[in-house]
């Protein structure tokens, strides 16, 4: 829950901008992980102990459509754990699980157009900017636009 709930974290996922309660997150996950169109990770440093300090985040491939093979990229890094480039790490090995296992042929997102660090990340992880949503979402009654990016198993050299 140290996530789900910071406003700061949380500004930039539309559908995620009341409190949520533990029993309700429960309630998400547990449908996330029955899911046949989901694949969830948490992400953890290395090594790290059981004090909840190790923690990082969560990735997803979500909204998986098998007959084409593509999914949505999720990617949420914790505050205290911002900035040391463990995103972008739990990007590549969520990529290498998309491509290998999961045996996708593209991974898709849409990030906030003003979320410009972020756009950085996944273009150095190879995605490429395929379109603007304009006023896509809305968050605390202002709108957004949202950028659309993908990248290809052949662009990864998958």
């Amino acid at each position: 829950m140290t996530w789900v709930n910071d406003r700061e974290v949380m500004q930039y996922f539309a559908l995620r901008q009341e409190r949520i309660e533990e029993e309700e997150e429960r309630r998400y996950l547990t449908s996330l992980l029955a899911s046949r169109t989901d694949r969830a990770f948490s992400v953890f440093l290395e090594g790290g102990g059981d004090d909840g300090e190790s923690y990082v985040g969560q990735v997803s491939v979500n909204q998986i459509y098998w007959p084409a093979r593509n999914g949505r990229v999720f990617l949420v890094v914790r505050k205290a754990m911002q900035g040391r480039g463990l995103g972008r790490a739990a990007l590549d090995a969520l990529v290498a699980e998309a491509f290998g296992p999961l045996d996708l042929h593209k991974l898709w997102l849409i990030v906030r157009r003003d979320n410009t660090s972020s756009q950085a990340m996944y273009t150095r992880a190879g995605f490429q900017f395929e379109g603007v949503l304009r006023d896509e979402y809305c968050v605390a009654g202002r709108f957004f636009d949202m950028v659309r990016m993908g990248l290809l198993r052949t662009e990864r050299g998958a």
